[in-house]
């Protein structure tokens, strides 16, 4: 049997430490180091688990057994950690059959199988290693000379301990030092600082319906744990979507902190980390085992978008790739023997992009959207970041602060907190506050106007046409620096579409996103660049309306569908010559009719945008309001029936449920002269149910008593 000597001469990397733990060794494994052909499944239970990971190096010292051994060549003796366990005990079993002699070091923190107890040969308590085995340690070590008390003094601690404070054999004094406590550690010992108190989810505040989500899971948990509920009844993950920002990992840690579980923070770029494909699998199950094992737990995949989507149309090893991965996560989301006590929380900006089968019932079977938070929200996040109350008013904060996340008013808490700091203040007050914000620019009266009159083109049209219920409008009167995107202003509708729409029904909401370029084009001679830009603003989302009413919904001459995901319709150059076209020619229709019906009532525009650039904001019933009296005052002057959106005649109020309390507005032509001969659409008659075509609706402005204004 060779000395200890030379396999510290073979191996130049080797510590005192691990010197000393395979002195130590030696004694429990003499027989199977003497006898090299004989097979054998040994497990060592090491004294500190802290130093597990030292025993494994000295196991692989004494067996002479490189840390990376080839798995393609046979395998003599092969040295496993704890982390071995993590794998499924048949793996386990098959990697100790397939050696002639296997070691296992267990730190005790994870259980051991009792199917691979059956196959173990041996289980040893190891002790620590005494001051006898340093002293042969050091004499096995070059540069280490050590005495008796010497010996002594590193035999009391962890071996993971010595094992740092030896680094390039410094001197004995110098290691005495390093493993001494320093008078100011042990007086923070003796006296620790009170920790801070872990956030939970009823002190987080902007996450609206997930918040609620995670609290009643809290309660599910607890009766789960006392035997109440039967895990079958408990949601099984959740995955969050929202802007960059919001808190979403913030959630994770107030949700398990809440819950009272453990928490395994992960990713696929964590797991991707480890190395090629192999090691990424063996990771994603390492982690699921574990999180099995300390259960109840959570585990929590950020950028849950990267694992990506099998239908994504890629090709080649890519796609063979990521085809793995998703398959691999799916086993571990909804594993054959159950995921009993494990919650899986994703998070994400794209929902969208994510393979369908990793989102249906038992995996990530609810999406909850956080939003940005508003003004009573962001103010709440601010006080709380700040460590401040109610004492300071954040009216003007909030009102510049509008769109920010929640990673966005934590950074403007540090910057003001360093205003504070700078001119030697106690507390942050008002000014620091907005002194840390970004600069802001204020519309002129003519920018006002505009955004108004586009979003009063919005609600006239929506509401002549019944897309849905206004809400309000509002405009912005000013742009920080720091703003992106080119939304300044918003009409809000509420349910635009039905459950099952129509052609009818896609055309209407076309309008009604024509609607704002149509107004400032017959006012102001042409629209500003605020009608496109990002793919939430009008004319990006009347285009990808349009392709999917020919390309997906079998509304244009034909009725081939395709099943491609909409975020990829936007690009008409991509599209199909005749599809193409056929879009053109849908959006041009509506163009045509949004303009019949607001040329007419061009004054009326101007009247009511006139009013919101003073207001800001307005309630559907206020709009409606101005409509009427705007009518009322234009037919006082003696314009023309035909000019004005009044008419003369009363007429019953709608029966449609959208327009309760819309009592100004019943009916408009939906259909103008001339519109049935759109280019490359053919007219189609749609049967509603049994009630036959669709009747066409007349609609019109009609007087109001001064009870009914009043209202």
């Amino acid at each position: 049997m060779p000395s200890i000597v030379n396999y510290t001469l073979q191996r130049q990397s080797e510590n005192l430490a691990i010197v000393a733990a395979a002195c130590s060794l030696r004694r429990y494994l003499r027989q199977l180091l003497k006898h090299k052909e004989i097979h054998f499944a040994v497990m060592l239970h090491v004294p500190e688990p802290g130093d597990c990971f030292i025993y494994e190096e000295a196991c692989r010292l004494l067996f002479n057994v490189d840390r990376d051994f080839e798995t393609e060549r046979e395998v003599m003796t092969a040295v496993y950690g704890s982390r071995s366990f993590d794998t499924s005990p048949q793996t386990l079993i098959a990697n100790i059959s397939a050696q002639r002699q296997t070691v296992i070091c267990n730190d005790g923190h994870r259980p051991v199988n009792e199917d691979v107890r059956l196959v173990l040969d041996l289980e040893i308590e190891i002790a620590r290693p005494s001051a006898t085995h340093f002293l042969a340690a050091s004499r096995s070590v070059a540069g280490f000379r050590l005495s008796a008390d010497d010996a002594r003094f590193l035999a009391e601690h962890p071996l993971r301990s010595v094992r740092l404070a030896t680094h390039r054999r410094r001197s004995m004094n110098r290691i005495r030092k390093a493993l001494s406590p320093s008078p100011e550690v042990v007086s923070q010992e003796t006296s620790p600082e009170v920790p801070p108190v872990p956030v939970t989810l009823d002190r987080l505040s902007g996450f609206g319906e997930a918040a609620k989500w995670g609290i009643e899971l809290a309660c599910d948990l607890a009766d789960w744990k006392e035997g109440k509920l039967n895990w079958e009844d408990i949601d099984k993950g959740v995955l969050l979507s929202g802007p960059p920002g919001v808190g979403k990992t913030m959630y994770a840690r107030a949700l398990a902190n809440t819950c009272g579980v453990n928490l395994f923070l992960e990713s696929a770029a964590r797991w991707q980390s480890k190395g090629h494909l192999g090691d990424m699998l063996n990771e994603m199950r390492r982690v699921f085992t574990a999180a099995a094992n300390a259960r109840p737990s959570i585990v929590f995949l950020d950028e849950f978008d990267s694992f990506g989507s099998r239908d994504s149309g890629d090709s080649g090893y890519n796609h063979d790739y990521k085809t793995q991965v998703i398959n691999a996560l799916l086993e571990c989301l909804s594993p054959s023997e159950g995921r009993e006590g494990v919650i899986v929380v994703g998070a994400t900006n794209r929902p969208d992009a994510i393979d369908r089968a990793l989102l249906r019932p038992g995996r990530l079977e609810k999406i909850i959207t956080v939003p940005l938070p508003d003004a009573q929200a962001r103010a709440a996040i601010l006080r709380h970041h700040l460590g401040v109350g109610d004492e300071l008013d954040m009216t003007i904060a909030m009102r510049h602060t509008k769109g920010w996340s929640g990673a966005d008013l934590e950074k403007l808490a540090r910057d003001a907190k360093r205003n504070a700091r700078r001119r030697a203040g106690q507390t942050v007050t008002d000014a620091d506050i907005l002194n840390a914000m970004p600069p802001v620019r204020s519309f002129t009266a003519e920018e006002r106007f505009r955004i108004a009159l586009h979003e009063v083109g919005h609600a006239l049209v929506g509401t002549i046409l019944n897309v849905g219920n206004l809400v309000g409008i509002r405009i912005d009167t000013w742009r920080s620096e720091k703003s992106s995107g080119m939304s300044v202003g918003a009409a809000s509708f509420d349910s635009l579409l039905p459950m099952q729409p129509l052609e009818s029904d896609f055309e209407g909401l076309i309008s009604m996103l024509l609607g704002g370029v149509v107004a400032e084009r017959l006012v102001l001679g042409g629209h500003s660049a605020a009608a496109g830009g990002d793919a939430s603003s009008d004319l990006p989302r009347i285009t990808a309306l349009a392709t999917m009413m020919e390309n997906m919904f079998g509304f244009g001459d034909h009725m081939l569908a395709d099943a491609t995901d909409s975020n990829s319709l936007t690009n008409i150059g991509a599209l199909p010559a005749n599809v193409g076209l056929a879009v053109r020619a849908r959006v041009d229709a509506c163009f045509r009719r949004t303009m019949g019906l607001l040329e007419p009532r061009t004054d009326v525009l101007v009247s009511v945008a006139h009013s919101l650039a003073e207001e800001e904001e307005m309630t559907s019933s206020r709009f409606l309001k101005l409509v009427a009296d705007a009518e009322r005052r234009h037919e006082s002057c003696g314009i023309p029936k035909g000019g004005s959106a009044m008419s003369g005649a009363a007429s019953p109020p709608p029966t449609s449920s959208k327009n309760t309390g819309l009592e100004s507005i019943i009916s408009f032509e939906a259909e103008l002269a001339g519109e049935q001969s759109r280019p490359s659409l053919r007219p189609r008659k749609v049967a509603r149910g049994a009630g036959g075509p669709k009747p066409r609706k007349k609609v019109e402005f009609i007087k109001s008593s001064n009870d009914d204004r009043d209202k």
